[in-house]
Order: C-alpha cells, then structure tokens, then sequence
C-alpha cells in the first residue's frame, strides 16, 4: 500500500500549520497549550539523557525554540545510534524518538546536519527492519511492536527527503503497512483478540499496547491515513475494547494486577499509562466510551500526582491531554463484569463496584502466546483492601537453567491453580517438575494469526476453553467455567475449573473436578498469600505444616504502599471454607526460607535479584496445598470463599450440600438477611446434572439458590415441601435462580 505522507515537518502528533495531509493538533495550538495553566503540571525538568528525554526537548523547541535545548537534540541526533543487537528492547524503542526528534527540530537543522541525524535513524531503524524481516517476530509478542512503531515513524520522518533516505524511507513504509494491514497481521490479530493481550501487565500496557497505538496516531497526523474510523468498521473496533481491557486490569487500589512478567515499579498505573489512556480516547468516536477513558485517566493523573508521568513523556500529555473534553460518565458506569479476549486471550474479571473499596477478582483461561505468560490457566487473584490471593514469584532473569523465575515464578506452583503430579513426567532440559501445567517455550515465531492458528493444536497451545461465562445484575451472580485439559496434557483425561461469585454478598465458590491419567498422580489445589494464613485458628511454622481434615483457612492484610501521592493501607480479609475432598490435608507452605519452595524437589528457589519481590510486586510469602489423602483417579475441590474488609462484617456459617445420588455438589453460605445456596454437577462425566434433583435445607431465614450445570434452557417446576414455588426455564448458560420462601427444615425438589 502506497503511504501518501505530509509534505510539511513537523508531521508526527504535531502538524505544520499549513499542512495539507493529517488529522490533530497543529503547531500553533500546541504553542498555546503550552501557555495554559492546565497544561503546566505536563511540563518538568527533565534529567534523562536517552532516547525519551531527547523527544521531550525537542518537544519544547517546537513550543518555545529554545536554543539549548535545539543543540542538545541535535548533538544527540549527530552522535548516536542503536541496536537490537546492542541495546536489546531499548533498541527497538529509540528509533521511533529519534525520528520525532528529527521531525520536530527539522527546521532548526542545517543540510549538513540532517544528512548526518538521517544516517543515525537509519542505522538505528534497520536494526528493527532486520528483525521484522529475519529475527523470528511474532505476531503476538511485544518485540514486533516496538520494531514496528520504529520502521513506522523513521519511514514518516524521511519521506520525501534526498536520496538515499527517502528510498529508504519507502522500504520502511512498505514494510510497516505489510506488517499492520497484511492478512494475518496486527490488525486482524487485534480484531480476533478484541483488545485483550496476555503478556502479563508489565508488557501488555507499557509497552505494546503504548507502542501501537504511538504508531497509530502518528499515521493519523502524518498522512492522509487515519485507521481508527478503519478499526471501528472493519476491526471490531478493538482500539475502544483495549481501554476497557486496560481498566478492568487496574485494581482498586489503582494498580495492576499481578498478572505475567511484571517488576516492581511496572506494578503501577503510571510512567507511561496515562499517556496511553489519553491517546486511545483520542481515537475514539464515541462520547461516552471516549469520556469513560478520560474520567480513569483524571483519576490516574489526580491520584499518582507528580508520579501519573515520566517527565521525559510529558509532551505527550501537551499534545493528547484535552483539559476540556468531556469526562462523563465516568468509566464506574462500567459492566461489574468483563469478559476480555473471548476465545483468545480470555481474562475475566468480576466486581462488586469500582470504589477504592470494592472487590476485584480476576480469572485467566484461553490460549498460550508467548514466554511472557506464565503456566496459570484457571487462575485467579482476589483483591479486597488488599492482595488476598495473590501471584507468586517474581519476574526474575529469564531462561537461567534452575532459576527461580525458570522453576517458580512462571510456573503453575507459584499460582492459584492445580497440580498433578507425575513422578515419571519427562520435562525438557533446565525444568524440573512442579506437578503443573505444560511447559511451552520457544514458540514466538507465529508472523500472523494464521499461523498461530495453524501452529497452535500440534505445539498444544490451545491450553484452555471457556465454556460457559454469565453475569447476572438482576439476579446477583456471575459464573465462569473453564476447561482446563489442555493445560496439563497426558497427565489428566479432564480438568474443569468453576466460578461462582455472589457480589451483594461478596461469597466466592470454585468448584474443580480432576480426572488423572493414574490413580497413584498426586493433585494439589493451590492458594497463595502475601502474609501468613491462620489454619483453624493456628498459625503455621515456617518451612511445610501439615493440618490433618482442616477446613477454614483465614489470611488478613496489613501494611500500606505507596501509589503516587497516595498511601493505601491494607485492611482486607479472606475466609477459605475447604469442603472438598472430604478426606485431606492442609499443607501450608511458607515463611523464611521456603517462600518460594518446591516440595517435590525439595528447594527453594529464591530470586537472582531479591529486590524485584518487594511489596509492592506481592510474591507472595505463604501457600497453602489441599491434598487429598486416598489416591483416586478422580478428586474433587470445593472451596467456598468469604470476602471481607477487617472484621466490619459478620462470617457465615457453610456447610456442604451432597444429595440427589451424589449426582449434585453444593454450598449452603447460612447469612443475613438471606441464605445463599450454590449447587453444581458433581462429576465431570456427567455433564449436565439430570433431573430431578432432590436436597434438603435447614435454617432460620429463607434462602437464594442457584444451580449451575443444568440442562440449557430446560423447562423446571420448583417444589418446597411439596408446594410449587417456582416455574420457568434454566438459561442458555445452564443456570437456575429462584428463592425458596421459606425457613427451617424443607426439602426442594427441581423437575
């Protein structure tokens, strides 16, 4: 495709005044900006001498045309240049700040002087051009980003300047319109993941979604290309869905969730993020979607302060920050529920509002992508006041034979989700073996989607499969479950992971069923916390403690961080119920010592770099493994979760519900002003539970049932003692909701 490019510099985010091509801000609204007290706080010292700090001075010559800060851009254009191969990532990234370097200063530099900055950004942009086309990029993986905005914005800047640049400038372009617009490419792959990425919050944020859309933006005010209209018609318009995705992974206490390779300092909702909120709803068409984005990005702004921001990003915020834009409704009008990346990436998130207060739990299902994911299909984090349950393990050096990140952080053992382990599991070279999900590396080499999909069966990256999601305002419930099999290859024949949550109550139940290969494979159903858990009221010893028929599990946060201006202080509580398997041990694992401990092999793998699991990362100190005792095939875990904040509310009473010829499992929560009563299909053989179904209830207030695991849309009569209480069908999702209206002993029969 043929890039007709601006004739005028400067052209990228900011326009020449008379420029004929481009859509966005001109130079001299810029300028008044810049005078504007609502743009002062976007306008630092700024002490970084890379390739960032560079832009933002050539940013205030284009403002004020400031002499020093023109020979400091130029120099550094004169003198400098970067490589994959040298640099790493800050290779890929530098190109695309040179070349808005050299634009924005372009009219301050002489001929001589463009020729010599024009050879930089080209040795530093074949760099990213040999790597797109010969060092195994991937579709899905945040290098072919970078790279790409690079070759982007490098062939923006020198089109139409002498030769040899400006042929070079359309390799570039070509190259770059191949990778956005190709079948298979980045467009069509954020069309089939509508936004969703799973590189963990480090990557996913901070760098790939950033880069895209920089890259985006600079089309739009650099040529007569303007993909967002094109995303929104065409493309499932992901851009607006990516902004969602980007909220729904902040926490309450307006930082990211845990999720994948992510540091310390990345664990936060700033350097670059607020920035990346403002240019996507500067994409937007729509009003309300545009306002949601902006009210978060205030939010963000307001709450980091002077930390919202990289100084060196500020201009960013003088171009794409309109202090005038509307900001209602606020992105709190959100669905409580969302259901990111459906079929691809899959993340879910439930809550039960979006105050400073409120729960957020996240789920992880869907497919396998890149090295950057860890091995944690079916699991999920709680944050109330607090990480409840948290991800363990810190993002360590990568691919070190025997290493923390290599036998812990990425693996299944450092998350919330289930082991089976085979003594006999073969595992390649470098891994041992934590009983967990398979490992898959070395397989970023997918150029499009279609190859992906083509790879994907035969590499088994198809790891997991939602197959039900439903979420219920009226009726006051959300549900997800998961088929697991995938994730865990030979080992299992089946694996299926459910979740119910209550939001009014903030009642939480997973219910897993594990079919092994063999009975003698030894299952775990795990749970990590940031401090140490209380098991029936005992504390447990650092190192492993095991707790005979244990049932109730309790962890509470304390301490504070630092988010900005900010200081959140940690109050929140967790109650597990353990009611499956009827036979285990509790085993807590955790203190000094063994936080980070495998005891299968009987080590502990601490961090090569220990400051990467300060509080702020939550690595998680203690665990806890429910074991079954009997050996079987097939085991069951049912946990039943309380959600509290510090002791301001009561705990419930929970009992377990078996009936119906062991056909029906279930969970009776025995709370004001309403019992609450979750039942599912006992057996993964079965399916759905056939009917009817027969249980009995006993307690002093009237209760809510829901059944999950029913025969979709099925006509039902409900009776209570015999009296017809209910008549209607089970949803599409095979889910039932009715109240009982009565108390004491009864017995419900569904037919």
């Amino acid at each position: 495709m043929r890039t007709e490019v601006s004739a005028r510099h400067p052209r990228i985010y900011v326009r020449h005044d008379d420029a004929a091509l481009g859509l966005g801000l001109n130079v001299s609204e810029l300028r008044r900006r810049a005078g504007s007290p609502a743009y002062a706080r976007w306008r630092r010292p700024v002490s970084s001498s890379g390739p960032a700090g560079i832009a933002e001075r050539a940013a205030r010559y284009l403002e004020d045309r400031s002499p020093a800060d023109l020979d400091e851009v130029r120099r550094f254009l004169a003198t400098r240049t970067f490589s994959y191969a040298a640099d790493d990532v800050s290779g890929f990234l530098a190109g695309a700040e040179m070349a808005m370097a050299f634009d924005w200063i372009y009219d301050g530099l002489s001929d001589a002087q463009r020729r010599q900055a024009m050879s930089n950004i080209v040795t530093t942009a074949d760099s990213s051009a040999d790597f797109l086309l010969h060092g195994e990029p991937d579709i899905n993986h945040n290098y072919t980003y970078m790279a790409l905005r690079t070759v982007a914005m490098c062939g923006l800047a020198l089109r139409g300047e002498a030769e040899p640049f400006d042929a070079r400038a359309r390799e570039y372009l070509a190259m770059a319109a191949l990778w956005l617009e190709g079948p298979g490419r980045v467009l069509d792959t954020w069309k089939v993941r509508q936004g969703a990425w799973s590189e963990g919050s480090h990557y996913t944020f901070h760098e790939t979604l950033r880069t895209l859309i920089m890259t985006l933006h600079a089309y739009r005010t650099a040529t007569g290309t303007d993909y967002f209209p094109r995303i929104r018609s065409e493309y499932g318009d992901f851009v607006a869905r990516s902004g969602r995705f980007l909220i729904a992974s902040v926490r309450p206490d307006l930082t990211f969730e845990r999720i994948g390779d992510i540091t310390a300092s990345r664990v936060f909702a700033a350097i670059t993020v607020p920035l990346t909120v403002e240019m996507i709803s500067c994409g937007l068409d729509d009003v309300a979607e545009a306002a949601r984005l902006r009210s978060f990005a205030r939010e963000l702004e307001d709450s980091y302060g002077d930390k919202a921001l990289a100084p060196e990003f500020d201009w960013g915020m003088r171009v794409f920050h309109d202090s005038d834009a509307p900001i209602t409704p606020s992105y709190r009008t959100l669905p409580l529920s969302l259901r990111l990346g459906a079929g691809t990436s899959e993340q879910i998130m439930f809550r039960n509002g979006w105050g400073a207060d409120s729960t957020l739990i996240t789920i992880l299902a869907g497919d396998h992508y890149t090295d950057h994911q860890h091995f944690d299909k079916g699991h999920f984090l709680i944050y109330r006041r607090g990480g409840l349950l948290v991800d363990g393990g810190v993002y360590d050096t990568l691919y070190t034979p025997r290493s923390h990140w290599t036998e812990y952080a990425c693996r299944s053992l450092a998350h919330n989700t289930l082991l089976v382990f085979d003594p006999h599991q073969v595992f390649a070279e470098g891994y041992g073996n934590d009983g967990g999900q398979n490992i898959l590396r070395g397989f970023q080499h997918h150029q499009d989607w279609q190859t992906y999909l083509a790879h994907s069966r035969k590499e088994r990256l198809d790891t997991a499969e939602v197959l039900r999601y439903a979420f219920d305002e009226r009726d006051r419930y959300g549900y997800l479950h998961c088929d697991l099999t995938g994730a865990y290859g030979d080992k299992v024949t089946a694996c299926d992971r459910q979740f119910v949550y209550l939001p009014a109550n903030d009642f939480l139940v997973v219910y897993d069923r594990v079919t092994a290969a063999r009975p003698e494979l030894i299952k775990r159903s795990l749970l990590h916390f940031q401090e140490s858990p209380s098991i029936e009221g005992a504390a447990p010893r650092p190192g492993l403690s095991s707790f005979r028929g244990a049932r109730v599990t309790s962890v509470r946060r304390s301490g504070e961080l630092v988010v900005g201006s900010r200081t959140v202080k940690y109050a929140g509580e967790l109650l597990v119920h353990t009611l499956l398997p009827l036979r285990r041990d509790l085993i807590a694992v955790g203190g000094q010592g063994f936080e980070y401990y495998n005891s299968f092999q009987g080590i502990n793998y601490a961090p090569l770099l220990p400051d990467r699991g300060r509080q702020a990362r939550e690595a998680g100190g203690w665990r806890i493994e429910i074991a079954p005792t009997v050996p079987s095939c097939e085991d069951r875990f049912l946990n039943a979760f309380q959600i509290l904040d510090g002791g301001a509310r009561p705990a419930a009473d929970v009992h377990l519900i078996m009936r119906s010829g062991k056909r029906m499992v279930g969970v009776h929560y025995v709370a004001a002003p309403q019992d609450q009563i979750i039942c599912f299909s006992a057996h993964q053989k079965e399916g759905s539970v056939s009917l009817p179904l027969r249980y009995d209830v006993s307690s002093l207030s009237t209760a809510r049932h829901l059944h999950v695991n029913l025969p979709p849309s099925q006509e039902v009569v409900v009776e209570v003692n015999g009296k017809v209480r209910y008549r209607g069908a089970v949803s599409e999702q095979g889910i039932l909701s009715f109240e009982d209206g009565t108390t004491g002993k009864r017995t419900v029969v569904v037919k």
